[in-house]
């Protein structure tokens, strides 16, 4: 045979197995890639989704207080005088106090009443 062909066909097939190689290293640098994507996927799971189940060692019961706006009030400021842990966030506080008075709206107007829930420990 000739040696150039066998020359030839020896670089062709060190060309082939260097492209073997990178095509390995690239699935491999995908999969780790991959892998970490999955993990901080998971960690940001379990870390948002935790919350806090402290019992309380009294009853807490709900009760309505009726609250005479003044001027200067939002329903922001009334609030976050008489949330407790029992909600969620301010927001979730806000659109209840919204429903127990059949409000549309968040605009109050000084002079007028609203009714607004609470938690107190049972007596």
């Amino acid at each position: 045979m000739n040696n150039s062909f066998l020359n030839n066909l020896d670089h062709e097939t060190v060309i082939r197995k260097t492209d073997i190689n990178k095509m390995t290293e690239r699935r491999r640098f995908k999969l780790i890639g991959l892998a970490v994507l999955f993990l901080l996927i998971a960690l940001t799971l379990v870390f948002t989704s935790k919350e806090a189940n402290a019992e309380r060692p009294v009853k807490r019961i709900k009760q309505v207080v009726s609250v005479e706006i003044q001027r200067g009030d939002t329903l922001w400021s009334i609030a976050s005088t008489y949330i407790s842990d029992e909600y969620k966030d301010l927001n979730e506080y806000i659109d209840e106090i919204m429903i127990s008075n059949g409000m549309s709206s968040d605009i109050i107007q000084a002079g007028k009443y609203i009714i607004v829930p609470y938690y107190a420990d049972a007596s």
